[in-house]
């Protein structure tokens, strides 16, 4: 219980210290490589993956001689400008935190959002009890609060190992790494990151060595989303008795189908060709062509560049899945009315039965998917025991998960709806001369 509420903290503390707010696509700053307007990762950014290693930094010594290596894990994405954004897991911020010289954290261009003040108050709540303040204060007394040794610890001036008391914390701190592989919160710039990969955390692995082509002047993209089709309806029989003078107590089927058409999105692609090039020369290096006809001597040297060649227009059915369907029968007020009054005042004794009934979820479920972009759903409610004579109102209500395109959303879920109704019928023979 104690590891449970242990990573419950750390969670909140992350989630509260350090708020990712996103930059708005108008903020000079290299955030606005990462996030669009709407706070979403840009489409050019490319995802990396997940990348672990075994770094120093994170061997913890034990008594008995004994040590524990715990793994980095990190989670990095790679701007178009070649910048990188890394996204460490719990445990791997709270060492890199421990040892920011080492770990690369020093070397980051920044924290989304609040910096290295976050990283103070995270440092405190987290292992802040596990800390023998009182040696502390008495070898250190320069340090009037817990946030200025913190503060000293971020800039590599002190060790928090040497002053931690006891080994509970190693039992949290075991937890915290063997459970936060999704608790990751913080997203660490680090400025040119591709030119100097070997010194990001995570290092080379993964990184790719060139960056991508500026964007050219291309079409923007293109959504189209189609009207989607859903019925309610009476399925059988084609006259339906309540079951009361139904001697087969038959009831009646209802039937409700959605399908909705794949929404349409175009996008265009850049194309690059090589080319090569006589470009200035830099300092240090032979010039071996010239860099117009204007030059008397070689002043250049040979190089290539990518040079825009056409837009590439992609055409993407994409499907628009149905999360939830519903459907509900309903005697309507006239029937409701006629029953309690005009049928009541000939039959006496009469009166309304069942007037409502869940049909989905409730007397069945629905089944559907999705094929070639074009998305169905299916629910039959059979044998219903409609006991009331009268106009039912049929209603049936979806909602659709939206449209994605490699996990970036094209459009938001819908809610989608259709009415219908169904008759039920009853002999009256004493009405009949």
């Amino acid at each position: 219980m104690r590891n449970v509420l242990h990573l419950g903290l750390i969670l909140a503390i992350l989630l509260s210290v350090i708020p990712l707010s996103p930059v708005s696509a108008q903020d000079p700053s290299p955030w606005s490589e990462v996030f669009d307007e709407n706070g979403n990762l840009r489409s050019d950014v490319v995802d990396l993956g997940v990348t672990t290693e075994t770094p120093s930094w994170m061997n913890v010594d034990l008594p008995l001689g004994q040590s524990l290596q715990l793994d980095a894990n990190y989670h990095r994405f790679q701007t178009a400008d070649g910048n990188m954004v890394v996204l460490p897991s719990a445990s791997t911020l709270f060492f890199m935190a421990m040892n920011p010289q080492e770990s690369g954290l020093a070397n980051s261009a920044g924290m989304m959002s609040n910096g290295y003040g976050s990283m103070i108050t995270f440092l405190g709540l987290v292992a802040g009890d596990s800390l023998d303040w009182n040696r502390l204060q008495q070898e250190r007394p320069q340090y009037q609060d817990p946030s200025q040794f913190w503060n000293a610890v971020l800039s590599g001036q002190e060790s928090a190992w040497t002053w931690f008391s006891g080994w509970g914390f190693i039992t949290n701190l075991l937890s915290m790494s063997w459970n936060d592989a999704a608790l990751r919160s913080a997203y660490l710039m680090y400025l040119n990151g591709v030119q100097n990969c070997a010194s990001i955390p995570g290092g080379c692995s993964g990184v790719i060595p060139t960056q991508p082509p500026p964007p050219p002047v291309c079409p923007g993209p293109e959504v189209t989303i189609q009207q989607p089709t859903l019925t309610i309806q009476k399925l059988a029989p084609v006259n339906p008795l309540v079951v009361g003078q139904d001697p087969e107590k038959r009831g009646a089927d209802v039937q409700a189908m959605v399908t909705i058409p794949p929404v349409i999105f175009v996008w265009h692609e850049p194309i690059y060709e090589e080319e090569d090039f006589c470009r200035a020369a830099n300092a240090g290096e032979i010039p071996n062509c010239k860099t117009s006809d204007a030059s008397a001597v070689n002043d250049g040297v040979d190089d290539t560049r990518q040079v825009f060649k056409e837009c590439l227009r992609h055409v993407e059915l994409l499907p628009d899945a149905v999360a939830t369907l519903q459907a509900t029968a309903t005697l309507d007020g006239a029937s409701k009315a006629w029953i309690t009054s005009h049928l009541g005042q000939t039959h006496y004794g009469a009166y309304i039965h069942k007037e409502s009934f869940v049909l989905v979820p409730g007397i069945t479920n629905w089944s559907g998917g999705c094929n070639g972009g074009t998305c169905t759903a299916t629910a039959n409610a059979l044998k219903v025991p409609f006991a009331d004579p009268g106009k039912f109102d049929l209603k049936l209500r979806v909602t659709t998960t939206g449209a994605q395109f490699r996990g970036v959303t094209i459009t938001q879920p819908r809610s989608l709806s259709a009415d219908g109704e169904l008759q039920v019928y009853v002999t009256l023979p004493a009405l009949v001369p």
